[in-house]
């Protein structure tokens, strides 16, 4: 996330603007910035350890993964040089700039908003561990978090995890529970799940990014400047895996199952192994999200410490191969919405969406699946309005916005119950290759204080 020695010069009010609107706003401000840092608490460890791979949590820093290491590399590949690092829990909402009581964030970070991370605060104020248990099998460590633009801020919420070893692979999930007091509706932000720092020398960040995921194609190295205004690079991990690797292709792996985008690159010239070093590598799994008020957020993700090859044979072997379905239960799925409101969370059975002044649009999350797979989608809908024409959008690798000439349209028609509209994507010419997305506008017009509820939206696959 942080703190990665950019001069204050770096950002601006246009810069931290755009940044939030689209993206992680990632390490851009040295300490030397910030002035004298109170001194940390000793390391309280908690580990661990099956023989292939040894994981060690800071109870001094809210519980944050700051050791990481294998049976064939022994020494620590977590970097912690300041409390912005780590592997760490790291979520995104608004207002900005994020304020408590007469505290102001620093200026440099006031356009990330409210940010609670899970190791500390940009002043170096550490998180606080209110319960933990290491069961050998399974380590859970509960804190609240600091915000981290702020100097000595609690967030206004709870962060857990459970962490679990099989074999070289570290499974872990995640929750956030908000208890936020601020019940204002904030666009929707990018969220770290979770943030992950290594050491610099681990500086090839590789991933699978092509059309034919699970095939065996060639890997991509993913390029970064971290001179640049962001300093990170922004890919579609078609395989849904990243890694962290050195120059005999060794390191870290992260893997999401029910993502794609990720961000990450290397910051800095220098190519260390010590962990308290400025320069270092990052990489983190994204999902874009509506951060309710009261959300009780939960996700997972694995890593694995190892050789590249190995990682991703792993990593392909637990990744679903059937195409997505998003059924809106309880929560959106990853989805989000714009010129629309919904009863927020939790969802009770059906997404319900209130239409405002203008068309409303719902986005998927990025997810990949080929076309001639699933040539047809279902999406069971209740609409109570007038008919009108709603349309379905996909996008493919390498387009970044949905256009009309890849959708379909169909008929809504009104009835108070539950209806299954069928849609053949197969018949699209633009419906071809690796589709990475859906959005959905249930409108041809706006039309305002209408309704309609979603139950849910699912591609069928070839028989």
């Amino acid at each position: 996330m942080m703190n990665i020695g950019i001069a204050k010069p770096f950002v601006t009010r246009k810069r931290l603007q755009l940044w939030v609107a689209g993206f992680i706003a990632s390490g851009l401000l040295g300490l030397q910035v910030l002035g004298a840092q109170p001194k940390l608490p000793d390391p309280r460890m908690e580990f661990l350890d099956n023989g292939e791979v040894r994981v060690g949590m800071d109870l001094a820093l809210g519980g944050a993964v700051t050791f990481i290491s294998s049976k064939d590399h022994p020494a620590n590949i977590i970097n912690s040089a300041d409390l912005g690092r780590q592997i760490q829990m790291s979520h995104y909402s608004g207002p900005w700039p994020f304020e408590a009581g007469e505290k102001k964030p620093h200026p440099q970070w006031a356009g990330l908003g409210w940010n609670p991370i899970q190791t500390g605060d940009c002043r170096m104020n550490p998180s606080k561990v209110l319960e933990h248990r290491n069961e050998a099998r399974e380590l859970y460590v509960k804190c609240i978090p600091m915000q981290w633009p702020l100097d000595n801020v609690p967030g206004d919420c709870v962060f857990e995890t459970w962490t679990r070893l099989e074999g070289p692979i570290i499974h872990m999930r995640f929750r956030c529970t908000n208890q936020r007091l601020d019940k204002t509706v904030y666009r929707p932000c990018a969220q770290e799940l979770p943030a992950v720092y290594t050491i610099s020398k681990l500086s090839h960040l590789m991933s699978y990014t092509g059309e034919h995921p699970f095939t065996g194609a060639a890997l991509t190295l993913v390029s970064n400047d971290w001179h640049a205004p962001w300093p990170w690079t922004r890919f579609t991990a078609t395989e849904r895996w990243a890694a962290l690797v050195d120059d005999a292709n060794w390191g870290l792996g992260v893997f999401k199952d029910d993502g794609g985008e990720f961000h990450g690159g290397i910051h800095g010239d220098a190519r260390s192994d010590d962990p308290k070093h400025g320069s270092t590598a990052y990489v983190a799994p994204i999902h874009r999200e509506n951060f309710d008020y009261n959300i009780v957020y939960e996700h997972r993700t694995s890593l694995m410490v190892g050789q590249l090859e190995e990682i991703r044979r792993r990593f392909n072997a637990l990744a679903s191969k059937v195409p997505p379905a998003w059924r809106f239960t309880t929560d959106r799925q990853h989805w989000t919405l714009s010129h629309a409101t919904d009863q927020g969370f939790s969802l009770r059975g059906e997404w319900r969406i209130r239409f405002g002044a203008e068309k409303p649009r719902l986005e998927g999350p990025t997810q990949c699946w080929q076309a001639e797979q699933s040539p047809s989608v279902e999406l069971e809908i209740a609409y109570a309005g007038p008919a009108t024409k709603a349309r379905l959008f996909w996008k493919r690798l390498g387009e970044d916005g949905y256009d009309a000439k890849r959708s379909v349209a169909f008929d809504l028609v009104a009835t108070e119950k539950l209806r299954t509209y069928r849609l053949a994507l197969a018949g699209a010419p633009e419906y071809r290759g690796l589709i990475t997305g859906l959005a959905f506008e249930p409108l041809a017009e706006p039309r305002p204080g209408g309704q309609i509820g979603i139950k849910s939206i699912s591609l069928i696959a070839t028989p």
